[in-house]
């Protein structure tokens, strides 16, 4: 019967290692990147698209968004400010109307108090907020509030990648 008790016992303790081993196993297996957003439009072979649930329809109409902007089919972009964009291949945005940037186009960055996007290449001065596909807001003075509601604020050299982890600094070479 002692026996029969012990058994039991190293049989419980095995289980539940094995139990935590295998939670642990499918949380690092858990990659965000791969989660698919939700409704969006999206710029794909120079068409607008609206991406509802499972399917993919082209943008026929014009688009008012909550936060007031407009989205033309031809991928012009009117903000509530006035102010003008138009989506390159790949850039999304969200139902909502917040810019959902592509995470393998490039990078935010505070430079000398601020901050600036690469995207396709260019350097350019970060004029809206934008949030990064792990759910993230970076806004346009620096401040990052995670999806938690925690903030932090971007100091000078801190770089986020677009899927919103921040890069290590690096010490760069002065080019003259």
């Amino acid at each position: 019967m002692k026996n029969l008790f012990i058994l039991l016992a190293v049989v419980i303790c095995t289980l539940g290692a094995m139990a935590k081993d295998a939670k642990m196993y499918d949380s690092k297996m858990y990659d965000p990147k791969m989660v698919q957003m939700k409704d969006h439009l999206m710029m794909k072979n120079g068409k607008m698209m609206m991406m509802k649930g499972e399917r993919m329809i082209i943008m026929e109409k014009k688009m008012t968004m909550p936060n007031g902007s407009v989205v033309s089919p031809n991928g012009m972009v009117k903000m509530k400010d006035g102010k003008t964009m138009m989506f390159k291949n790949g850039d999304m945005m969200d139902m909502n109307g917040m810019m959902m940037m592509n995470k393998m186009e490039g990078y935010v960055k505070m430079k000398d108090g601020k901050m600036m996007m690469m995207k396709n290449g260019k350097m350019m001065m970060m004029e809206n907020e934008m949030m990064m596909s792990n759910g993230s807001m970076v806004f346009p003075n620096g401040m990052v509030k995670m999806k938690n509601g925690k903030t932090m604020m971007m100091k000078n050299g801190d770089k986020m990648e677009m899927n919103g982890m921040m890069m290590k600094r690096t010490k760069m070479k002065m080019e003259n």
